[in-house]
């Protein structure tokens, strides 16, 4: 039998292997088990009851709260008639208990292997994908303020 057939099929096996080994690391653990998509939970409260609160197109009533996707900026609205409307941001940025989350499954997956770099590339693909954010806010208090006189004569002729 040729020795050059059973070089050749190792070779094979060892790229193949080779190749689906970096397409996971590429990928980042904490991306992808899906971290970029959990959602946070925000709470909402004002000096006035029943302001209608809007981020992102979810809607609730002041005091209550709205899940919102944790690895991206939200913006918001804050409206109750008779008082001047309020749009306010809530953002997102990287966090420690992402990179926490990214380092310790990255390491665990593959950084162990690579002498750190597994986890290295992890860490930049978990940041791009959103995996390594939190909202900066879990709570948020609005302090609506009344519309004006002239206002809300004007709002009131216009309805």
């Amino acid at each position: 039998m040729n020795l050059e057939v059973f070089k050749v099929k190792g070779l094979l096996w060892v790229k193949g292997l080779a190749m689906i080994l970096i397409s996971l690391e590429i990928m980042g653990c904490s991306t992808l088990v899906g971290r970029q998509h959990d959602e946070q939970e925000v709470y909402f409260d004002s000096n006035v009851p029943d302001v209608e609160v809007t981020c992102s197109g979810r809607r609730t009533k002041t005091p209550g709260s709205l899940p919102l996707l944790q690895s991206r900026t939200h913006s918001c609205t804050a409206e109750h008639e008779g008082y001047q409307k309020k749009v306010f941001k809530i953002d997102s940025g990287l966090s420690w208990a992402g990179f926490a989350h990214s380092t310790a499954l990255n390491t665990v997956a593959t950084g162990w292997w690579t002498m750190g770099i597994g986890t290295g590339l992890g860490w930049l693909t978990d940041a791009a994908s959103g995996a390594m954010k939190n909202l900066k806010k879990e709570s948020v208090y609005l302090e609506m303020d009344p519309l004006k006189k002239k206002e809300a004569a004007g709002a009131k002729a216009s309805s």
